[in-house]
């Protein structure tokens, strides 16, 4: 139920030039969701890393200084310590009914991107919650890459990455306990 809350709340917050996805996109688009989740769950920061979009990762290399292949490993090791001891079930994304987005960058090339309701328990120390969050997927290159935007730090990130998104609200992340 409170994903097809996040799911009206995601389709209410895109702009109206907004699109069905191909069938060849939703395809695609499916098989690379159902990777990283299952990412997600196996607790590989490895492969959760690497489903980041590339231009995330320039900004991220040059806000730090930090070479962008040293910052990928950087990243990696920081993911697995934040995942250590918590475990990820009942993973699922709203896949059906997903509207694209055509974004443009200043050097003039154009991004397909959706927004995807996504829900998961995450079990830390005994204790389950709910959450319910936004995840940004990019097509760029012909590859689907996928970050979280689940606060308005990680939105400035991607906004900064994907200047076009500046002005779009992002449904709001929801955490609440597992019952």
């Amino acid at each position: 139920m409170r994903l097809a809350a996040l799911l009206i709340s995601l389709v209410l917050a895109l702009p109206a030039a907004a699109r069905p996805l191909s069938q060849s996109e939703a395809d695609t688009l499916s098989v690379a969701v159902d990777a990283y989740l299952g990412a997600i769950g196996a607790g590989s920061a490895e492969k959760i890393v690497a489903a980041m979009p590339p231009r995330i990762l320039n900004v991220f290399a040059g806000a730090t200084g930090v070479e962008a292949s040293q910052l990928t490993e950087v990243l990696t090791g920081q993911t697995a310590a934040m995942m250590k001891g918590t475990r990820f079930t009942d993973l699922a994304a709203g896949k059906s009914r997903l509207e694209a987005e055509e974004g443009t960058l200043p050097d003039g090339s154009q991004v397909t991107w959706v927004l995807i309701p996504t829900r998961f328990t995450s079990t830390t120390g005994g204790v389950a919650t709910i959450n319910e969050q936004p995840l940004l997927a990019v097509n760029e290159g012909g590859s689907w890459y996928f970050v979280r935007v689940d606060g308005p730090e990680r939105q400035q990130l991607a906004a900064a990455a994907y200047p076009f998104l500046a002005d779009i609200r992002m449904p709001e992340a929801t955490v609440r306990p597992a019952e």
